[in-house]
């Protein structure tokens, strides 16, 4: 009798792995299937119960619950459940809603019909987390409201018309019957929250640009003769109250969030209207500007027109811009990262590769697309002193490049050695603090100023 019981409990156990997707959908399959099948165990009940006292019109009713309850519960296994979430939790609230309204034959009981609306207002906020914004958050409290309603007023549907029991509903019994729900509520609303740090950056950022908290630096790129020869454009995010908030930790979460998308493209057209600027006032030579690209960004259908139209817009040379994409970039789509920087190669615009050493790509893998520029990673340029497979990576790096025909920047320079190591390798573009730390526009105009004389 135990192994009996005991294969049983197994299957019950394991019933939530039968159905189909990933955890979170099966967790709302599974409720589903729950619902489905209370309604079915519920409308038979309550089907033979009127029927039996000669409320047959009733009983119609609920047998049709019943029937709705099957389709809940088939709709549990089916492929594309999401389809079905709009027809079955508004459905359940329709029925419970004309439930409280016309069963009115069970005077004793009539209040415990109301729980089936606090079931499916907190159920509905448990479990619909991963839907739309309806779903997730109006459709629990219209459930609630319905709650709140039926307790405080006790309308019903008899005689032909509308009737409210609210002389005899106690501000007692509304209440100890609203608050409990109502904080119940609260609490699953606060348990679904995201309270973290990443959060709440994430949700600060958003507002970053609106605000004018975000800025652009400005770090000088020089030749091996120390002579300026551009500038990467970084971009600074000068929270009010946090001060300086590092690339490191908001860049991630922009892209983890989409908000790269917005951001790239206000980086695009600040820099290009900085650029702009410069050149009007000041002779600008040679020098170019090095503008990151996310993937995200690059990969966005949008990319391209709103890239093209700035441009215009801001009057620039195309021969004075370079794009900076890391290699990740290339886990991509590769025919379509490729037909975008071939057709601004093709304008002249040049392609860098940044962090190049530590992502995914070789000089092999990027010799199909139309880079001009390798920019090896600081990572590996601080190790070539103290490893020498870092400085036989970074060596090989260089010479390959240069016999591919493409320019390599060091990034990182830290002091002289590193600069006449590296020059001595071969290397003939650098970057780092040696030279210069990021700068606020003021003072890169300065650096400007200084190579013209």
């Amino acid at each position: 009798m135990n192994a009996y019981f005991a294969t049983r409990y197994a299957k019950v156990k394991n019933l939530p792995f039968i159905l189909k997707g990933n955890s979170a959908e099966r967790k709302l399959r599974l409720t589903i299937l729950i619902s489905g099948t209370s309604s079915i165990l519920a409308g038979l009940y309550m089907a033979s119960l009127n029927f039996s006292i000669g409320e047959h019109l009733i009983s119609l009713f609920y047998c049709m619950t019943t029937i709705l309850g099957i389709y809940i519960s088939a709709a549990a296994f089916w492929n594309n459940i999401n389809r079905h979430i709009y027809i079955i939790t508004h459905s359940l609230l329709i029925s419970i809603i004309l439930l409280c309204f016309f069963d009115n034959n069970h005077d004793f009981a009539k209040h415990s019909e109301y729980n089936y609306l606090a079931a499916l207002t907190i159920g509905g906020a448990l479990v619909l987390r991963q839907q739309s914004w309806y779903l997730k958050q109006v459709f629990p409290l219209i459930c609630l409201l319905a709650y709140l309603f039926f307790v405080s007023t006790g309308t019903i549907w008899q005689d032909g018309r509308f009737q409210t029991d609210m002389a005899h509903v106690s501000g007692f019994y509304i209440a100890n019957c609203s608050v409990p729900v109502v904080a119940l509520l609260l609490t699953v609303f606060t348990a679904r929250g995201n309270y973290s740090e990443t959060d709440l950056i994430k949700r600060e950022l958003s507002l970053a640009i609106e605000r004018n908290q975000l800025q652009l630096y400005y770090q000088p790129q020089l030749d091996s003769h120390k002579a300026l020869i551009g500038f990467e454009a970084l971009l600074r995010w000068k929270h009010p109250a946090k001060g300086f908030i590092s690339p490191e930790v908001f860049i991630p979460i922009a892209e983890k969030s989409g908000l790269i998308i917005e951001i790239g493209r206000w980086v695009m057209e600040q820099t290009l209207r900085q650029i702009a600027e410069w050149e009007r006032l000041h002779h600008l030579g040679d020098i170019a500007f090095s503008i990151n690209i996310s993937p995200l960004q690059l990969m966005h259908r949008d990319f391209t027109q709103d890239t093209l139209l700035t441009l215009s817009q801001a009057k620039i040379r195309p021969e004075r811009i370079k794009f900076e994409i890391t290699e990740t970039t290339f886990i991509y789509d590769q025919d379509r990262i490729a037909e975008v920087m071939q057709h601004f190669s093709g304008l002249g615009i040049k392609w860098a590769i940044d962090d190049f050493g530590v992502g995914y790509s070789s000089l092999k893998s990027i010799s199909d697309f139309a880079v001009d520029d390798i920019k090896i990673d600081k990572s590996l340029i601080m190790q070539v002193f103290k490893n020498e497979s870092a400085s036989l990576v970074v060596q090989k790096t260089i010479e390959l490049s240069r016999e591919m025909g493409l320019n390599v920047l060091a990034e990182g320079i830290e002091n002289e050695e590193y600069f006449e190591y590296l020059k001595n390798m071969g290397c003939h573009l650098f970057q780092g603090f040696h030279f210069s730390r990021p700068l606020p526009a003021a003072d890169a105009l300065t650096w400007i100023k200084k190579q013209r004389l």
